[in-house]
Parts: structure tokens; C-alpha cells; sequence
């Protein structure tokens, strides 16, 4: 039996095809927003949940992670709007399915608002997000990940 390295790497790569893929789907038959929402486990709650102390905490900046820091409230704590921070309530936003989406009264979903709760159920994150900011950012930490993650592989190999 074989130890498989690429595991997580091979996830997080494999979903952010099947996003590509979507697009040559006819345009009646299509759920972005719920691909995209799906596709959290596989670019953001996976890489989160394995790689979590090699997430950056960089502070979040829209040029460089496709969020702005305006779209985040952090509620107590006195939490830094850093990536890892950011991550984190995502994942628990995602995972524990405290979300909503909205509409730009036509129909199509324009923006999501994403809310996270401590053990005593006070809100202690909201961020409500453009689809087109969500997309982004998504991509931009994939990306981030999988350079991460191949770096960890390529190491593996050498020793």
C-alpha cells in the first residue's frame, strides 16, 4: 500500500476544474451560485481544515485576496481581518450552513451573506459578499493553497 501525498492537492485542483467545466453548460441549466457554494468543501473548508497553520495571516486586502476588508464585521475579540481569520469564519459560516443569498431583483444571485456563531450563539462574524468578490477569492486562496501544497509534496519526495 502507498502512501497518496497529492491527496489534498489533487482535491482542491480537481474542483476548480469541475468550475471550468461548468461553463459550457447551457445557461438554463445552470447553478452557479450553488456549484460555487458546493465547491467550498473542495477550494476553502478542505485546504482550511489540513493545511490551517500554513493559511496566511496576512491582512486581508481586496488587490491581493479579491475581499474587502468593508464587506467583513468581526463582532468581539478583538480579531485581526486577517486571511486566516477570514477563512476560518467562512469554512464555519459554510459547514454549518449560516448563509444566505440574495438577489439584485432579477432573478439572479447577486450576493451572499455569510454568519458565524460562537458556542454561546452570539454572532461573532458577518460578511456579505459579492458573487463576483466570492469567485475571486476562492481563486486567488486556491491558487495560494495548491503553490503551498505542491511545495509540501515536493519536499516530501526529497527526504
Amino acid at each position: 500500500m502507498s502512501n497518496y501525498l497529492r491527496q489534498e492537492f489533487d482535491f482542491v485542483e480537481r474542483t476548480k476544474k469541475i468550475i471550468k467545466q461548468y461553463e459550457s453548460i447551457k445557461e438554463e441549466e445552470k447553478y452557479e451560485i450553488t456549484l460555487l457554494l458546493n465547491c467550498f468543501v473542495g477550494l476553502l473548508i478542505l485546504p482550511q481544515q489540513h493545511w490551517y497553520d500554513n493559511i496566511p495571516e496576512t491582512l486581508l486586502m481586496e488587490k491581493d485576496w479579491g475581499i474587502s476588508p468593508e464587506n467583513i464585521i468581526l463582532n468581539g475579540n478583538e480579531e485581526s481581518k486577517n486571511v486566516r481569520n477570514i477563512v476560518r469564519h467562512l469554512r464555519n459560516s459554510i459547514s454549518h450552513y449560516h448563509f444566505h443569498a440574495f438577489n439584485n431583483h432579477n432573478e439572479k444571485i447577486s450576493e451572499v451573506k455569510f454568519e458565524d456563531y460562537d458556542l454561546n450563539n452570539n454572532k461573532t462574524f458577518e460578511a456579505t459578499l459579492p458573487v463576483e468578490s466570492i469567485t475571486n477569492f476562492l481563486h486567488i486562496f486556491s491558487e495560494y493553497m495548491l503553490n503551498f501544497m505542491d511545495s509540501s509534496i515536493q519536499r516530501n519526495k526529497i527526504n
